[in-house]
């Protein structure tokens, strides 16, 4: 709920936050190591990996996307690198193929995470997990298996690295936005532990900045883990993550005040056990709370507050040298607490719709899986299994369970060519903690549910060399209300009742030489839905996009990033403004909007660069970067918004208008990490 003057400043507010990002890229392979063959045939489609080491075809190293124009190191930007990503240059959340940003399971070390974004009030700018952490990461953006829950479009699954068994170590970074620290080391001989905390200093900038509103936005994070090898078999794995954000906005215009407060823990433990080298069990206890006080204008009060804890349990056995089977039942117990009362603007003059919900509710959930991964021939593979969700606290007289299939297969007829195909059905429940009371729902129904097509082709003629195409088709059913955020004032528009996405992703990558490598992809979607029995454009539908980029080490420590990024605009609803004359001579605007999406924005486009430099020392290693962002500096268009034109020594409004609101200029950028 915030007027044209405080988008503007917010563009400037985005200029400092400086979270660009590299979308619809592929791989290339990592410049100092030799690809690594995979032997075993990958089943699953639409799957990328990001490693700490060598790469694997469609793979990043972290040292890769540590070179990609990337603010902050984090994680989640880097996933919009990948072909069938929809993102924003403002947001670290994204969309795949159609769905929306809810629809992305984040996993952090087999957890499932709630919203872990910071600066909420500004779309989720910036992710709680810095890319020092990871290990490796997937993403999963269609066809996965069954051992994957919970959301219907796709998987982040992010595993952290084990401390540093050897030696204290200790990293230090700092950049525009925020400054990290890192410790780690061990504590005994079979102990180890990690520490990272983060603070954003976007506030303290601010205060240097000659803007007429104040704005004081402040987030931080800590991150810990601790291993214990309690014997050569059983590993013990304790894990925390606590995120806290803090947002306050004073603008002239008391209806776009806003002051809000998040806070997000997570803690569990997960005991490993392993029989031999083929089996294992991994055995979680997890607790979590969340709360988010958020109150806008003079009275709009956003109140929530939830509770979690439960426990799960996996088994993964590899049978035969054929098998690997995967298995696992979850168990969780839910609270959730919602004071929601918000008057949304409609359109026309001055015209609000009150939209209430008081909810406390409690309640158990369950689900299980069971999947196999059979390699039926050296050419041959399949993956087949099925999820069972069972949520004891639905409304009464709505099915309580739904019961998901999945398959998929891999063939290999020579050693460079691989076909994949997946079919599935993937439901997404309405839990206790994502009730949509902003559509006025104060209750949990059956869970939304999509249906995956997918077929694909992966061809390398050498192992430097890949071409990759994949095509898909989605269908979405029992969809929720969503709520659309419009102008910068919510609108509630008809919820949707069903979608399809279909589409194609096209994408090479060539490594040329140990320190040369190109990247070229293309990507063509349409996403549609039913709503009101109509059929509109999806949010997130994005009929056409391009990128190409190279990475080019032209010194042993030395490493420069170029990337050029085309897409065509996502669809809009039109906007009219019209002024009225009242009784007493003043001016009121009345806001009209057109058909729903029946408009498209602006195409996108952008180049980036990077330069990395890295330099160890005899105890010691510093890197730093810097980038420019948008280096032609072009006006990318964000939105458009309604505005009230109004008299800077009375405050009346004298004019409505149309803004446009961009997206980031060109933004050069600094950073510095220091190892210890």
């Amino acid at each position: 709920m915030f007027n044209t003057r405080f988008r503007r400043t917010l563009s400037l507010i985005s200029c400092v936050l400086l979270l660009g990002c590299v979308s619809l890229l592929t791989a290339f392979a990592e410049e100092e190591t030799e690809p690594v063959r995979i032997e075993k045939i990958v089943v699953t489609p639409g799957r990328f990996t990001i490693y700490d080491g060598t790469s694997a075809r469609i793979a990043l190293s972290k040292q890769e996307i540590e070179r990609f124009p990337l603010i902050d190191n984090d994680v989640m930007r880097a996933g919009h690198i990948f072909p069938g990503v929809v993102s924003s240059d403002y947001s670290a959340r994204f969309s795949v193929r159609g769905g929306e940003k809810d629809d992305i399971s984040v996993r952090l070390d087999g957890m499932e995470l709630y919203n872990p974004y910071h600066l909420q009030d500004f779309g989720g700018a910036v992710s709680l997990i810095g890319i020092d952490l990871i290990q490796s990461t997937e993403l999963l953006i269609g066809g996965f298996p069954a051992e994957y829950g919970e959301k219907m479009s796709g998987v982040f699954d992010i595993t952290t690295r084990t401390p540093n068994t050897e030696e204290f170590s200790a990293n230090f970074g700092v950049d525009l936005i925020n400054a990290t620290a890192t410790l780690e080391g061990p504590l005994t001989d079979k102990v180890s532990w990690l520490l990272s905390a983060r603070r954003g200093y976007i506030d303290l900038i601010l205060v240097l900045m000659d803007i007429d509103e104040n704005y004081k936005p402040q987030y931080a994070d800590v991150y810990s883990k601790l291993t214990y090898q309690m014997t050569p078999a059983d590993t013990l794995t304790l894990n925390g993550l606590y995120g806290w954000d803090k947002n306050r906005i004073r603008v002239d215009d008391e209806d776009n005040n806003l002051d809000s407060r998040y806070d997000n823990t997570t803690a569990w433990m997960k005991w490993r056990h392993t029989f031999g080298t083929s089996h294992w069990t991994d055995v979680f206890v997890f607790t979590g709370t969340s709360r988010q006080d958020r109150m806008t204008g003079k009275a709009d009060i956003d109140d929530r507050d939830f509770r979690f804890f439960g426990t799960k349990a996996e088994l993964t056995a590899n049978l035969f040298e054929k098998h690997t089977l995967r298995s696992g039942a979850t168990w969780r117990w839910l609270a959730g607490q919602y004071q929601y009362n918000v008057q949304e603007r409609q359109a026309g003059i001055n015209v609000y719709k009150p939209i209430l919900a008081d909810v406390d509710a409690q309640g158990n959930e369950f689900n299980a899986f069971l999947q196999d991964e059979w390699q039926l021939h050296p050419k041959l593979a399949l993956n087949i299994g099925g999820r069972y969700l069972y949520q004891q606290y639905r409304e009464e007289g709505i099915q309580r369970y739904e019961i998901g299939p999945r398959v998929a297969l891999a063939v290999k007829p020579t050693e460079n060519l691989t076909l994949r195909g997946a079919w599935g059905i993937y439901h997404q429940p309405v839990h206790l903690m994502g009730i949509p009371v902003e559509d006025g729902m104060e209750t949990a129904g059956r869970a939304e549910q999509a249906i995956h097509y997918i077929i694909g082709t992966e061809y390398t003629p050498t192992d430097n060399f890949l071409v990759s195409i994949e095509g898909y088709y989605n269908t979405f059913d029992n969809l929720v209300g969503r709520l659309r955020e419009f102008g910068r004032q919510n609108q509630v528009f008809v919820p949707p009742e069903s979608g399809t996405a279909r589409g194609v992703d096209v994408f090479m990558t060539h490594t040329v030489s140990s320190r040369l490598a190109w990247t070229l992809g293309y990507a063509f979607g349409i996403a549609e839905e039913i709503a009101g029995g109509k059929t509109i454009f999806r949010q997130y539908d994005r009929r056409h996009a391009f990128a190409i980029s190279s990475n080019y080490q032209f010194a042993p420590t030395w490493h420069l990033y170029l990337s050029w990024r085309f897409h065509t605009g996502e669809p809009r609803t039109p906007l009219t403004h019209r002024e009225v004359w009242l009784p007493d001579g003043g001016i009121a605007c009345d806001r009209q909007f057109g058909d729903t999406h029946s408009a498209r924005m602006p195409a996108y486009h952008s180049l980036d660069f990077r330069i990395t430099k890295r330099s160890s020392y005899q105890r010691w290693e510093l890197s730093w970067y810097f980038q420019i962002l948008n280096l032609y500096n072009n006006t990318n268009v964000d939105q458009y918004a309604f505005s009230e034109v109004r008299d800077e020594g009375t405050a009346a409004v004298i004019g409505c208008e149309i803004d446009e609101e961009p997206l980031f200029p060109i933004v050069p950028t600094l950073g510095v990490t220091v190892n210890f």
